[in-house]
């Protein structure tokens, strides 16, 4: 039977591995929709998806409204931080106040890190750099503190380095226990509703069958973080993959509401976009 093939972006780290993972082994299809993973880092996929490249793609939640035009967000595939974020990290221990003058090494513009870094003090001095190289930049002098996500926000104690401000519970405390917006999935709207809603179907049941299928998925999630500790990637996993990934539901729409809310209301953002979702 002939099948059609769609592209999905994801990005090569833990959380996205481990989600992905029904679909890559193949325990998750449907017998005339094949999906073709295609990894690249995150900031490449905000690129590719701004200019609706990908079929679906994983892209930052600060990005949507620059590809809201080519993508339709799907209820599952989505990354929320409860409790847990980006963090800031310096060489020696720092105050939050001394961060003023200092140049923050950062992963991209149009990350959600750097939105959320945004929120937190507009005024701080940024570097933009690629994130595999943010602690080396660190370690070196490079930049004076580094704005990291993925894995390395529970893998930092290993190199010595100290936080200045962790952003997903400065989040957590100033937005009433909201869920922070990390990652989201989208679906291209070119794609006709069938097979939107194919695509929304497949990952969900993928999300679901890691959660259900916990050690096969964590030991597929290891493979791309090879030389870190298994529990800083179970911690770093389970941070991001809840069950607001496997369907947002009401809670997510509405984190993401308040955080284009605020980044609208912080004026750099033009307005906030709708948020709707295809479940």
């Amino acid at each position: 039977m002939w099948a059609m093939v769609v592209t999905l972006g994801c990005t090569p780290d833990a959380d996205d591995a481990f989600m992905l993972f029904g679909l890559s082994s193949g325990a998750v299809s449907l017998p005339n929709l094949t999906v073709e993973l295609v990894e690249a880092p995150l900031v490449s996929l905000n690129d590719r998806a701004s200019r609706g490249e990908l079929d679906a793609t994983m892209f930052s939640a600060a990005a949507y409204p620059l590809v809201q035009d080519h993508y339709a967000l799907l209820a599952s595939g989505a990354s929320f931080g409860q409790g847990c974020g980006p963090v800031i990290l310096s060489r020696e221990p720092m105050r939050a106040e001394d961060l003023a003058g200092k140049i923050i090494g950062i992963p991209g513009a149009t990350t959600t890190a750097y939105a959320m870094l945004q929120l937190y003090n507009p005024t701080l001095r940024t570097r933009v750099l690629p994130f595999h190289s943010l602690l080396s930049a660190l370690e070196t002098g490079l930049v004076d503190c580094a704005l990291v996500i993925h894995d390395e926000f529970v893998t930092y104690p290993q190199f010595g380095f100290e936080v200045v401000v962790h952003l997903g519970q400065w989040w957590a405390k100033t937005y009433d226990a909201c869920p922070m917006p990390v990652t989201c999935c989208g679906v291209n709207r070119e794609l006709d509703p069938q097979t939107q809603q194919q695509v929304s179907q497949l990952v969900a049941e993928s999300v679901r069958y890691a959660r259900s299928h916990r050690a096969e998925a964590m030991a597929h999630a290891m493979t791309y973080a090879a030389q870190a500790d298994p529990a800083d990637i179970e911690t770093f996993v389970d941070g991001y993959v809840n069950d607001l990934t496997e369907n947002m539901g009401q809670p997510g729409i509405d984190a993401l509401n308040q955080f284009y809310t605020q980044c609208a209301e912080a004026v750099f953002l033009p307005d906030t976009p709708p948020v709707s979702v295809i479940s």
